[in-house]
């Protein structure tokens, strides 16, 4: 049974045509900082079709979704829905759950669509349990490949309203109650640009031939990402990891 679900996780994803290198780079070590536990109550923001509510779900822990998507939330319960997943529609300034009912509220590639993200946060220190954390991953495009040509690309085909930095939203975190625990900039070096790149040209492929690319994007072109990043500066990247701590 936990191969089939491996086996059919790995297929999933790599099909889907929103599937790039940047969003294994990004999502791999958020679940590591993530590391649901059996019994843990997680409420996930924007949580799309919910394949990483499927993930966490298989670890044992208990996993709400809320997205403003419908199309995405019917594929979701079609497709992820299990005894400890919940997914519902909702907008990211008001939740519809009652105070202090999670352990972690965590959200990937989100913040950086929101029209207010201080209203958001308020939300999630509302939610969580004394002594909850909270999980972001944020846009940063700080690295030293990317230019403002890029950036303005980037905010208008993906309806981007802000990019962040450690500083800008380590402020906003402890004006809203949240104090830092740790924070990473990921996707550091200029060459993971360049598959970067290759990941989005997938998308016009044959559907084959980019499940390939794309398989070999997630192993060796992950290794070599990783090599280049030992040497890469370490406060900019593409994207922002963060997680904090609710303050009592």
């Amino acid at each position: 049974m936990v191969l089939m679900n491996r086996l059919r996780g790995f297929f999933n994803i790599r099909i889907r045509k929103d599937f790039h290198f940047r969003r294994l780079l990004e999502t791999a070590p958020a679940m590591r900082w993530l590391k649901p536990r059996a019994g843990e109550r997680i409420l996930d923001i924007g949580c799309g079709d919910g394949t990483y509510n499927y993930r966490i779900s298989l670890r044992g822990a208990q996993i709400f979704g809320f997205d403003m998507n419908s199309f995405q939330l019917k594929r979701a319960v079609k497709h992820h829905k299990m005894p400890s997943t919940g997914f519902f529609c909702a907008d990211a300034t008001c939740f519809p759950v009652r105070s202090e009912q999670f352990d972690t509220v965590m959200s990937l590639c989100v913040f950086e669509h929101l029209p207010n993200d201080q209203e958001t946060l308020r939300e999630i220190w509302r939610t969580l349990k004394p002594d909850g954390r909270v999980l972001l991953t944020l846009d940063s495009l700080s690295n030293d490949a990317v230019d403002d040509d890029w950036r303005d690309v980037h905010r208008e085909r993906h309806g981007v309203r802000q990019f962040y930095t450690y500083e800008s939203i380590s402020d906003q975190l402890n004006q809203n109650g949240f104090t830092v625990d740790r924070y990473r900039y990921l996707i550091r070096s200029p060459y993971d640009f360049v598959l970067m790149k290759l990941s989005y040209a997938t998308e016009q492929m044959n559907p084959v031939f980019a499940v390939l690319v794309r398989t070999w994007l997630v192993t060796g072109g992950r290794a070599i990402s990783a090599l280049w990043n030992l040497l890469a500066p370490k406060d900019r990247g593409w994207t922002l990891l963060i997680e904090a701590s609710k303050q009592a």
